[in-house]
């Protein structure tokens, strides 16, 4: 007769929880995906409520003054972001039906610099980008054209425009009771001490990573529109606002950039590539050892290689937005395994 170890049944209840939590999370991973832009738009909308803490007179309820300002703010951005967005799908519907004409010309084909060890294969490269561009001009015309279109949509999607901001805002207003509800599920001691201070380094790792971000952004976009503006590389503006929005998705968003941004240059007969390189290059430079580490911080201190084996994972699991969220989950994962090492440094 076998005997009933307690042990093992302990073991195969604690497994079987875990993948009934996993399937769970599975499940409802969309929901989960809201409340967690809910969760970053409010660490980005932090210094709001520090501002209404810190000056607000009790004349005015906190909660009314904290969602004037938060409207605000939102609509703001908002109105910024659809002004330069309709110029952007605009410049990129040109685009599209430009790009064609431009590969199509032979005299423009014939004056793209080629390294010396490939002069001899220029009439087959230029004949093959010829019959490639001939074959596929319409579905590239209409590519650029749905993206706009997408982004358009996506911008209007009722999701994304009332439900993540108003999360947000309860998340905001409500940040330190809810923080105080997770704590006291705890019990005393060193056991919600513990909790207290991941949820403490947790939320400032998460809001210097989306200041950080929003700041690379707008540093980008201001960076790139200037710089080819003066230089006269065409579709300036939209290729800055893809350069900008290519910071959200690291390692290879901003190289994705560079690539379009070249590209572009070339098939449009801009006739100082070599400028425009350099501008690349050291603008990356400069993102990367001057401005990035400054934004950042202490906060996302993670090493490269464990930014790009989340940026590949990422990608394998979310896609564009898995690459996004990728950084803050191991930021988050980095800080749970420092504060459980200090506390068996502590306990021993």
């Amino acid at each position: 007769m076998l005997a009933f170890d307690s042990r093992a049944a302990r073991v195969v209840w604690t497994v079987l929880l875990i993948l009934l939590a996993v399937g769970c999370i599975y499940l409802i991973r969309k929901t989960l995906l809201i409340f967690i832009l809910a969760i970053l738009l409010s660490a980005l909308m932090g210094p709001i409520a520090n501002f209404v803490d810190r000056f607000h007179n009790r004349r005015i309820p906190r909660p009314l003054l904290l969602a004037v300002m938060y409207m605000a703010l939102l609509g703001g951005v908002g109105t910024g972001i659809f002004l330069i967005g309709s110029r952007v799908v605009e410049e990129a519907g040109v685009l599209a039906v430009t790009i064609p004409k431009y590969a199509q010309d032979p005299q423009l084909l014939n004056s793209i610099p080629m390294p010396w060890w490939l002069e001899e294969y220029r009439p087959k490269i230029l004949n093959f980008v010829r019959e490639q561009f001939r074959t596929h001009a319409e579905g590239l015309m209409g590519t650029v054209t749905n993206v706009g279109k997408d982004l358009l949509s996506a911008l209007t999607n009722i999701v994304f425009v009332v439900l993540i901001p108003i999360l947000s805002f309860f998340f905001l207003k409500d940040s330190k009771e809810i923080s105080y509800v997770v704590a006291a599920q705890f019990p005393d001691g060193s056991t919600r001490a513990f909790v207290e201070e991941v949820m403490s380094d947790v939320h400032k790792a998460l809001v210097e990573f989306m200041r950080a971000m929003m700041l690379l952004c707008l540093a980008t976009f201001l960076f790139f529109l200037a710089a080819l503006g003066m230089m006269g590389v065409p579709y300036a503006l939209l290729l800055s606002a893809l350069a900008a929005i290519s910071e959200l998705v690291p390692v290879a968003g901003p190289l994705t950039a560079g690539l379009t941004i070249m590209a572009v240059a070339t098939f449009a007969g801009y006739p100082y590539l070599g400028l425009v390189l350099l501008f690349l290059g050291g603008y990356r430079l400069f993102l990367d050892y001057a401005l990035t580490p400054y934004l950042m911080g202490q906060g996302v201190e993670l090493p490269p290689l464990a930014i790009i084996f989340g940026v590949l994972a990422g990608e394998q699991i979310g896609g564009i937005l898995g690459m996004f969220l990728s950084i803050p989950a191991l930021a988050t994962l980095r800080i749970l395994y420092v504060r459980y090492r200090k506390e068996l440094v502590i306990s021993t």
